[in-house]
């Protein structure tokens, strides 16, 4: 979901070793035919690029339930009307965030009612994929911010609304935990990854990554 670039779905098509089917998905048709043309040019060729709003993606109203790729084969062009609920292994979700962890906008005034608007637009993107995932499926939350609303804060917004996704650990040891204070036990922060361009130790750009397993 908010595929564009298409970078992270490069390198998931890789681990994939271009096997199953990997749907990339961007509400912009011009931001992902741009994808579409690295993603020719990287060889993923399990990779499906769509041309959808990922706050509109799943179909609750059709009773016929249908799998992803007959819906694909269905396909006009790069658009497709929707999926339908649990139709997903695993979801990749990076939605539009304040990009605060880059380091060219670091230094961009954004105001609290700005950050504030951004999270609550995230969660539509959240409600989204948890609706989408399968039961047992794995979904991947990403920013690239270091702003805590955006970030701790939703994980815990998850927790809190969606009873049946589980947070589990990353299985990385790079980055630190995450920021305390923020509504997350020391459990929690140790099973998320947050990288902060102000420690001299990572020397990267802000970014953050939390892993959910749909339980029920």
């Amino acid at each position: 979901m908010c595929a564009a670039p298409g970078g992270k779905t490069c390198h998931v098509s890789c681990m994939m070793k271009n096997n199953g089917l990997l749907v990339a998905c961007d509400k912009s048709r011009k931001k992902i035919e741009a994808a579409q043309k690295r993603f020719i040019e990287m060889g993923a060729t399990c990779v499906v690029p769509l041309s959808l709003d990922a706050t509109k993606i799943v179909n609750k109203d059709d009773k016929e339930w249908k799998g992803p790729r007959e819906i694909i084969e269905g396909a006009s062009g790069l658009r497709v009307k929707q999926f339908f609920p649990e139709s997903f292994d695993r979801v990749l979700l990076d939605p539009p965030c304040s990009a605060l962890g880059l380091r060219p906008k670091l230094s961009i005034q954004s105001s609290l009612n700005d950050l504030i608007k951004t999270s609550e637009y995230q969660k539509k993107f959240v409600n989204q994929a948890v609706l989408l995932l399968k039961v047992g499926g794995t979904m991947t939350y990403s920013t690239c911010t270091i702003n805590a609303t955006e970030n701790e804060c939703m994980v815990r917004w998850i927790l809190d609304i969606y009873p049946n996704m589980k947070l589990v650990p990353i299985g990385l040891t790079i980055g630190t935990s995450g920021l305390s204070n923020v509504g997350l036990n020391s459990v929690e922060r140790n099973m998320v990854r947050r990288f902060d361009p102000s420690d001299d130790d990572q020397d990267m750009m802000g970014f953050f990554v939390a892993k959910f397993i749909k339980t029920g």
